[in-house]
């Protein structure tokens, strides 16, 4: 059960979301990659943390408050993602397969498993960069805007992550012959 908000604390915290709710949903909705639902539903969560702290947090300057909120949506976000990616796991073990696909199954989830963890210890650019592209979905412009970095930089953590995942599973898996080109048509295009 979660615990009430105090009502003396209501007022301060509507002011407080009515000054950083629309930049924290654009921020949640570009990490989700595109889920507006799920972005006004974390940003209420993240709120209802915020009205919870209030007493520390009200002691905070405003740049503080903003940074303290924009950490835990984040942290909010990467646990969606993991839930996600949970869900997704339990469901294709739930699939009615055949005798003939369940080792095909059970190795291929394996192997994504292991993706998952030569990700995870990727140094943090690299590692935020491929969870955007991959987990995400994004083109590598909307990366490079989203963190602030040169599409080049995005480009080489890209090539660096694909490299790293070679390298750490290149014998168990096979990797598409359009991981050798880095620009996905994004220079033509843009």
């Amino acid at each position: 059960m979660t615990p009430r908000i105090p009502p003396h604390h209501w007022d301060a915290i509507a002011i407080l979301y009515m000054k950083f709710r629309d930049g924290m949903v654009k921020f949640a909705y570009r990490l989700l990659g595109s889920d507006l639902h799920m972005a006004h539903d974390l940003v209420q969560e993240t709120f209802k943390a915020a009205a919870l702290k209030w007493g520390t947090l009200r002691t905070y300057r405003e740049d503080r408050q903003r940074a303290w909120l924009y950490a835990v949506l984040k942290n909010k976000v990467f646990d969606q993602w993991g839930a996600v990616k949970r869900q997704a796991e339990s469901v294709s073990g739930e699939d009615k397969v055949t005798d003939l696909d369940t080792p095909r199954t059970a190795v291929s989830n394996l192997l994504l498993q292991k993706c998952w963890k030569v990700i995870d210890s990727m140094p943090c650019a690299q590692r935020r960069v491929a969870l955007l592209k991959w987990q995400g979905e994004w083109t590598n412009g909307e990366i490079a805007a989203h963190l602030g970095i040169a599409a080049s930089t995005v480009r080489a953590h890209v090539r660096n992550a694909r490299s790293t995942l070679a390298a750490e599973l290149g014998g168990e898996v096979v990797f598409p012959s359009e991981w050798r080109d880095d620009n996905e048509g994004e220079e033509a295009a843009g």
